[in-house]
């Protein structure tokens, strides 16, 4: 069983034409973040989704691979591509050999929600104070009629992976080199 202060993943936060990722090297240091997209029409990128994910996985060679539980499959287009999406991710992790994990949407409430940090900005505002290379993509809090920033799924992947550290310190959650009042050992 590997420790968890040296367990390398790769956190996902799938999303339909693009997802976001952090790799943690163990529960308390980034060692890389951002958003790759995969668009069609006039700005279509031309990297398909599996060759952005493999050359991820190549550079960082993370143990296990983590996701959030996706939402109940509907018939739209967009819960289409993420199912497509999930089963090109699922393929290239076996094919790097590297383990697949999903964490369920409670179990990633849960985790901040038992510190005072109930919702989707806070917990972003809390990621970026603990780990302070986050604190400049962290995009302003958006109001009610506006479309959520791409960013946000950068800590929406954070979220994802601090959640999991969290089980596996048996529901305790890691304390980042710069720590936050609520994050603490």
């Amino acid at each position: 069983m590997i420790q968890v202060s040296s367990q390398r993943i790769l956190a996902l936060d799938l999303r339909p034409r693009s997802f976001g990722y952090v790799v943690f090297e163990g529960p308390e240091e980034l060692l890389e973040w951002g958003v790759r997209s995969f668009r069609n029409g006039v700005n279509e990128v031309r990297v398909p989704v599996y060759d952005k994910l493999a050359r991820i996985l190549e550079d960082y060679a993370p143990s296990t691979l983590v996701l959030k539980e996706l939402r109940a499959p509907t018939n739209s287009s967009s819960a289409r591509k993420i199912e497509k999406m999930l089963l090109a991710v699922r393929s290239e992790a076996k094919a790097h050999g590297v383990a697949v994990r999903i964490v369920s949407r409670k179990a990633v409430r849960k985790a901040f929600e038992d510190v005072g940090v109930p919702t989707k900005y806070a917990i972003a505002s809390a990621l970026a104070q603990s780990f302070p290379e986050l604190a400049w993509k962290l995009p302003p809090k958006r109001k009610p009629w506006e479309s959520e920033d791409y960013r946000m799924s950068i800590f929406d992947a954070a979220a994802v992976g601090v959640a999991y550290f969290a089980s596996q310190l048996g529901g305790r959650l890691p304390t980042p080199g710069a720590p936050v009042q609520m994050l603490t050992r």
